[in-house]
């Protein structure tokens, strides 16, 4: 047996190495290639989540509702200017004749749409005197539609201000609205809110300790005090329906603990018993009496109603009624009952 040749084994060994490494170059060019396309996918699903998160974006911006329609009132004139703007700012709109021709479009009613009409004309015609920048627009918009002494209009309303039978917070929420326009300190305004506000109730805050301080902690002491005072009314008035209920309540003789029936309200008084009489022996007969003494003499008065004696039919107070058949009557009962009936006037 012959010994291998050390460099034939050597020459087969790299043979053998590169074969392997020949068989791997179309497994790494294939890695690669998937490599490849995997950053490629993660390239595209970055940029389809960026043009959808941007798409989102203007939807929510196509979505914020447009502001109120004016229609002429005087107190609603500078509210619709800020919500003008607020709206062209979210929607940014920076256009001067966007914005003016949107504001005209939302104004309704005689008078409002009337300007409106007026403007556009004004503007399409290029006159001289149309209103194409927004702040002149919304300068001349509160100057003819909004109030000019607003802080004179603000006091006269609050002075005039009381709760009355309002609930706390909503004469709370007016005295807010009207407050800040009027330009008047705490001091001020603390001493007019308590002026409106319901005796009872700023009594109710005087009475708590520690007492508020501030305008702020007064309106929420009389909220929480009204509330309360509302809460207790309720729970009053339902324990006296309660009570009420009980008092005309009657137990069924099934009901288990069940008393005695109680008389119910409204129901008729039962006739009083009858008195009771004790049997008195009759007199002796005089022999020697005069004839005057055994004169026939008229009975006791006996009551229709009730047939008892002592009392007439008016007087009477039995709910019972007695009914006499006059054919049962002898002629001394009609006798009687003819002189009663002549006594009591008929």
């Amino acid at each position: 047996m012959t010994t291998p040749n050390p460099i034939t084994i050597l020459q087969n060994g790299v043979t053998s190495i590169l074969d392997g490494i020949n068989n791997l170059i179309p497994v790494w060019a294939t890695t690669a290639a998937n490599l490849d396309s995997t950053a490629q996918a993660v390239a595209q699903l970055a940029s389809t989540a960026g043009q959808l998160q941007k798409v989102e974006v203007s939807v929510a911006q196509t979505t914020i509702p447009l502001p109120e329609e004016f229609r002429g009132v005087k107190d609603k004139a500078a509210y619709f200017i800020l919500a003008c703007n607020q709206y062209f700012t979210q929607t940014k709109i920076t256009e001067d004749n966007i914005k003016i021709a949107t504001a005209l479009g939302l104004m309704k009613g005689d008078k409002a749409s009337k300007w409106a009409e007026n403007q556009l004309r004004l503007i399409q015609s290029n006159h001289a005197d149309a209103l194409t920048c927004w702040a002149d627009f919304g300068a001349e918009f509160e100057n003819h539609f909004g109030d000019r002494t607003p802080d004179t209009t603000a006091t006269s309303k609050i002075k005039l201000l009381i709760q009355g039978t309002k609930p706390a917070d909503e004469y709370n929420t007016d005295f807010n609205n009207l407050k800040i326009d009027t330009g008047w300190n705490e001091c001020a305004l603390l001493d007019r809110y308590k002026t409106g506000l319901d005796p009872d109730l700023l009594m109710s805050i005087y009475r708590c300790d520690p007492m508020p301080v501030t305008l702020k902690e007064y309106q929420k002491k009389a909220e929480l005090l009204d509330k309360k005072a509302k809460e207790l009314k309720i729970q009053v008035a339902q324990g006296i329906s309660a009570r009420r209920f009980a008092k005309s309540y009657q137990p069924d003789a099934t009901t288990p603990y069940a008393h005695a029936a109680r008389p119910v309200v409204g129901a008729p008084r039962p006739a009083p018993p009858a008195p009771n009489t004790v049997p008195v022996a009759a007199p002796r007969h005089d022999p020697n009496a005069m004839d005057v003494d055994h004169a026939p003499r008229r009975p006791p008065i006996t009551c229709f109603k009730c047939g008892r004696v002592g009392h007439m039919a008016r007087n009477c107070r039995s709910v019972v009624v007695k009914v006499v058949d006059i054919a049962e009557m002898t002629d001394e009962q009609k006798h009687d009952a003819a002189a009663q009936l002549k006594d009591q006037g008929f």
